[in-house]
């Protein structure tokens, strides 16, 4: 029995000799490649030519023959001077041995600290945006309390352009409806707007106030209500009527607008006294441009057709009764005659008609305006041969240009020569 004991355990250590000596022999042994993949022992010699790869799996160096799909395309062993490249790019795709792991946790760590740190700055920093983020409201009562402290004090320089700030933010604000109404209930009208209309003299100013008034005015019946009763249409009227300034005529016709348009109560009062007139006015001065007298006869033709689309829908609408009577009573027509407005437009057109071969759109502006109040002035215009002469002038050089836009108002002015002048074959001058 002993005998068999020791029989086997010589077997077994033989056996084991045999595999270490084997596996010694493998690893300084040259590689013998087939079509399946191979672990490539540590210091194992590989032939060339081999498709050599990392399993990603085991992080082990394992390579096999080419198969002829994978030749030109497959990672190959490279030639002896190649091989310290190829060797670096197999070590830069190896895993991480196990003593670099510590270093990895502590770099992960110290990322994870600045993060925090990130974050918590970051928190810090919107802590104090809150802190300094107004409401539009808050800025509103802002701006009236900083333009309160400015009138306080003579007027300088720095404080000029602080003002004009501080108008041009209310200005932007004061479009939304809900603004404009906080604007007023907190003192805007009487405190900031309406001194400087009234008294004050300096001209980028009034303009700057009366662009805010036309802004918080604009399609917000409330406020126009509020404006209207502040008395601010005579004052606007009398500058319409006094200023030589281009700047200071535009601005107080957005505000006067503003304030007129689906208004008819407004209009009743101001264009019956000295509104039509400052209006007219306007035409009729030298001094203004082209332009600003295009903005006038937009505004009196918008107040015309305005009247008349409220009557026609009247017919098969209910309308409110006093919105009806109101507009009823308007005679804005009658008080464009009595003031001269005919002769006014017939007179820029006869003057200016060469200025306005290079204002297309100021020229479509006047053709409206003709149209909208066509049957007011017939009689005077279709007996101008100045009129006649600068509309036929401008539609000629309109009809003969290649602009899509010119050739639009030329048919405009074409249709407007017919009804006035009923020559639609006449086209030489």
């Amino acid at each position: 029995m002993q005998i068999l004991v020791l029989l086997a355990s010589v077997l077994i250590l033989a056996s084991l000799q045999k595999s270490v000596a084997t596996e010694t022999d493998n690893k300084t042994s040259e590689f013998v490649a087939t079509k399946e993949w191979q672990v490539i022992a540590e210091g194992q010699a590989i032939p060339k030519g081999l498709h050599v790869r990392i399993n990603l799996q085991t992080g082990l160096k394992e390579a096999k023959l080419l198969d002829e799909s994978e030749r030109g395309t497959a990672l190959q062993s490279q030639p002896e001077d190649q091989d310290q490249d190829q060797n670096q790019q197999l070590e830069d795709n190896e895993p991480l041995a196990l003593d670099y792991k510590p270093d990895i946790i502590e770099e992960s760590l110290r990322r994870v600290k600045e993060q925090k740190k990130s974050y918590a700055e970051l928190r810090k920093a919107y802590k104090e945006f809150q802190k300094n983020f107004r409401t539009d409201g808050e800025l509103i009562v802002q701006l009236i309390d900083q333009y309160r402290n400015f009138s306080k004090t003579p007027l300088l320089e720095s404080q000029m352009r602080s003002k004009l700030d501080c108008l041009e933010n209310l200005e932007y604000l004061l479009h939304q409806i809900d603004n404009a109404l906080l604007f007023i209930d907190n003192g805007g009208l009487d405190d900031v707007l309406l001194p400087i209309v009234v008294n004050d003299t300096s001209v980028p100013l009034r303009v700057s106030a009366m662009r805010v008034l036309g802004s918080l005015a604009s399609n917000n019946p409330k406020a126009q209500i509020k404006v209207f009763e502040k008395n601010f249409g005579s004052h606007l009227a009398q500058i319409l009527m006094s200023s030589g300034n281009a700047g200071e005529i535009s601005a107080a016709l957005h505000a006067f607008g503003a304030l007129l348009r689906k208004f008819p109560l407004a209009q009743q009062r101001l264009l019956s006294t000295s509104g039509t007139q400052a209006l007219v006015k306007v035409l009729q001065s030298p001094e203004v441009e082209l332009r600003g007298k295009a903005k006038v006869v937009t505004l009196i033709s918008d107040l015309v057709l305005e009247k008349r689309s409220v009557l026609e829908a009247s017919k098969d609408a209910n309308e409110a009764a006093s919105t009806m009577a109101q507009y009823v009573l308007l005679e804005f027509e009658p008080w464009l005659q009595s003031q001269g407005y005919c002769p006014a437009v017939d007179h820029v057109m006869a003057k200016d008609f060469m200025h306005l071969l290079e204002q297309p759109e100021v020229v479509e502006q006047f053709a409206t305006a003709l149209e909208t109040t066509e049957d007011l002035c017939i009689a005077t215009w279709s007996q101008s041969s100045g009129l006649r002469h600068a509309l036929l002038t401008i539609r000629n050089r309109y009809a003969n240009s290649k602009d899509e836009y010119r050739l639009e108002v030329a048919h405009i002015l074409a249709k407007l020569c017919e009804r006035l002048f009923n020559k639609p074959k006449h086209t030489e001058l």
